[in-house]
Parts: C-alpha cells; structure tokens; sequence
C-alpha cells in the first residue's frame, strides 16, 4: 500500500493481512485501522515512496495506491509498465489521477479491488454504507443556499495552492458548498491572493499537513493584510482537514457530513 488511503481501502474490505509494507505514513489513519496499518512494516520515509529496489526486494504480488507512486519521476515506486515488466500487478486509485472525479469513482475503487480480491460482497457492503450516509446528509442541507468555501493548501509562488476541478471540489458540492475556484481546469493550481479577494469565501478550508502546521496557516492568513476584508478572515470561520479526508477511501461520506456541519451548522441543530 503506498499511501494511508489506499491502505485504509484494503482494510476496509478485510484485506490488511495482506499487507506487507507502507508508505507515505504522514497522515494519521482513524481508530479503527490505525493500529492495523502502523502494525505493518514501514517501507520509505513519511513522506515520500521508496526506491524500485526496496519494493523488489519485498516480491510483493500487487501494488495499490495513488497516481503518484506510479511514473518514471525519481520520487515515484516506477511505472505500471516497468512494474509488470517484473510480474508485480499494481493499480492506482482513481480519484489520485482523474479530472472531476466524484464519489462514484470512489465506489468503483472498492468495486475493483472487490473484483481483484474476490471479495465482492463487502465491496458492495462498504459501498452501501457510504451511499446510504451521504444521502442522509445531503437531505439534512436540501434547499440551503451554497456557500463559498476556499480551500487552502500552502502558500506558493506569492499566491495559494488550491484544487480546481478535482475530488474536493465535488465532496465540497455534496455538503452544500461550492469552491470558489472549482471552475479551473487543473486539479490544482495557483491562485494570487487577488483573486481569493475577489472570491470572498465565507470559510476556509484549511489542508493540516507538511512541516507547517495547520494554527501557522490560519494565522499567515490573518496576517496577510490583503485579505482583511476577506468574510471568512473577518469571521474567522476555518475548518481544518488532514489530507486523507479528501482521498479516496472509507472516509469519504464521513467528510461530507464534516463539511455539511461546517457549511450549515443550522441543518444539524
């Protein structure tokens, strides 16, 4: 498994004892897989994949994880195709590469790997559960009016990193938001900081990850006196999220309900 998400997928579907390494353990898994997953050998550094050499040293049979572990960058694992030049099958998450991917892409992720596992059955279980809570949640909000939500990653090249059209955006759709900058056609980009003014999020979604911590975000963006009049900076209304509540896994309905309690607070009284 090379990322926390995508580990948390194969647990979910009964598949953690087949598990023999990790990686990219930067981000902190919930209760009820964290001990299973940090139980497993560690791989790489906790933030970044190991060498094709680690991996092939370990003969594992398949590979699951991210879009990003996979290609010919020297901080990738290596390509499908050098990958299965050495028997090893692997498979990215869909939702780690395609544009405007939506939860239906997080459903067909548990449905494939139902399929590769034969465990099509609890595939289908977890899939249902998710189904099942979203649609709860989506009743809760019916009718509110959306509001403008900015999703704040890092700060880069004097402006902020930011997803456009990517699986954020749509979580952030089924809660009854819309992100301010959904309409770029990248998954993510950067934006200046006039642009955020111009937009005038009511909150801010703040990405906690990284050597900067999430206090240390909201706090370079109270300080930057640009952004004064921004509403959510005036109001100072921030929710904060770890980076696998916005990848693909079992989380996904769980995310939706936090950003529909953070977005309509009044739905959920």
């Amino acid at each position: 498994s090379t990322n926390p998400n995508t580990g948390e997928e194969l647990m979910a579907l009964g598949l953690g004892d087949k598990i023999i390494g990790t990686c990219y353990n930067n981000a902190q898994l919930p209760e009820q897989y964290r001990d299973e997953y940090e139980s497993k050998p560690k791989i790489s550094e906790d933030t970044g994949y190991p060498s094709l050499e680690v991996v092939l040293d370990l003969d594992p049979d398949f590979i699951y994880g991210r879009s990003s572990a996979f290609s010919d960058k020297d901080t990738a694992i290596a390509t499908h195709d050098t990958l299965s030049s050495y028997g090893i099958m692997s498979l990215s998450s869909i939702e780690g590469y395609k544009l405007g991917c939506d939860v239906e892409d997080v459903y067909q992720d548990f449905y494939n790997l139902g399929r590769i596992f034969q465990v099509e059955d609890k595939a289908n279980e977890v899939v249902d559960g998710m189904k099942t809570k979203i649609a709860e949640v989506e009743s809760k909000i019916e009718g509110a009016d959306p509001i403008k939500v900015f999703n704040f990653d890092c700060d880069m090249d004097g402006g902020a990193y930011t997803p456009g059209d990517n699986f954020t955006s749509k979580l952030i759709r089924h809660a009854g938001g819309v992100n301010v900058f959904e309409d770029l056609e990248k998954t993510w980009n950067t934006v200046s900081w006039e642009a955020v003014v111009e937009a005038d999020p009511d909150i801010i979604v703040i990405n906690d990850y990284g050597e900067t911590t999430a206090d240390e975000k909201i706090q370079s963006l109270k300080d930057n006196e640009a952004l004064s009049d921004v509403t959510a900076i005036k109001n100072e209304n921030f929710l904060v999220i770890t980076l696998p509540e916005v990848f693909a896994s079992t989380r996904v309905a769980d995310t939706i309900e936090k950003f529909a309690e953070a977005f309509h607070p009044e739905c959920f009284e």
